[in-house]
């Protein structure tokens, strides 16, 4: 167990002390989603950018949305968002297209190709998290889902 210690009040050999940041959320979350990441690429196999599934699933369900509304309903700052969507592009996974009356703004949607990448990820998303509802039961892991949105709300 991380942080207990020997009868001398020491770490046991390869222990690290952590008690400044035990009862620190962001810390927690921070692993988890490091986790989370590192779980979903090796299970893709394939290195994925930050919330690339997310913002894939975004596009999906809202074709059309400007970049500024993918980037706040995925919870990242425009200036993320640009590069994963410039990858995406690259790759033949989205068009954009310019807003009318808005030079700027540029309309997003998913290509055929796309879709198909993303429903592959999907596959993938679904054995993770059918996982995580097998280890923390489906009550802890909808309770887990609420507490995570009520934080985002607070914070």
């Amino acid at each position: 167990m991380a942080g207990s210690k020997s009868k001398k009040g020491k770490n046991k050999p390869g222990e690290m002390s952590m008690s400044a940041l035990d009862g620190i959320v962001g810390f927690h979350m921070r692993k988890a989603i490091l986790r989370a990441q590192s779980t979903f690429s090796t299970a893709a196999g394939k290195k994925l950018m930050t919330g690339q599934y997310s913002v894939m699933a975004i596009i999906d369900e809202n074709p059309g949305r400007t970049q500024t509304a993918i980037a706040e309903a995925a919870g990242l700052d425009r200036s993320s968002l640009v590069p994963i969507l410039n990858q995406f592009e690259k790759d033949g996974l989205i068009v954009r297209e310019a807003v009318a009356g808005d030079r700027r703004a540029y309309a997003v949607r998913l290509t055929k190709k796309g879709r198909h990448e993303l429903v592959a990820l999907e596959i993938k998303v679904k054995e993770i998290e059918a996982k995580v509802v097998a280890g923390l039961g489906a009550s802890d892991h909808a309770l887990l889902i609420n507490l995570l949105k009520r934080f985002h709300e607070i914070i």
